[in-house]
């Protein structure tokens, strides 16, 4: 089974992240955006494989890139300078990318959420 998810790849001054709105916990990082959309792909499956190892369902790729835009522009709306000041001077984001990842699911018997 496939399953496409939209992703956020923000690139900082030394590295990128990257998240999947979709899928609460994953995240990844590298030193470029295109290594980061190979690491958050390996990150999916990682973390699927362990939800359905322990019989968790697997969350539906329900947001669109439009939906993973507004979910991340409310994100940053949301969190608040005094939060923020828990990581020290954050280093500004250089830019953000919002992609699409498939990922193979291997296991049949994964019960998608939803």
């Amino acid at each position: 089974m496939k399953l496409t998810y939209a992703v956020v790849i923000e690139q900082i001054s030394n590295n990128c992240g990257a998240y999947a709105p979709d899928v609460p916990g994953c995240i990844s990082t590298a030193e470029t955006p295109d290594e980061m959309l190979a690491n958050i792909r390996e990150a999916l499956a990682f973390h699927i494989d362990g939800l359905v190892e322990s019989g968790d369902p697997v969350p539906v790729p329900a947001m669109s890139i439009d939906d993973a835009i507004a979910y991340h522009g409310q994100a940053l709306a949301d969190s608040d300078a005094e939060s923020m000041a828990d990581y020290g001077d954050a280093t500004s984001t250089l830019s953000t990318r919002f992609e699409t990842v498939e990922v193979e699911i291997s296991t049949p018997q994964a019960t998608l959420a939803g």
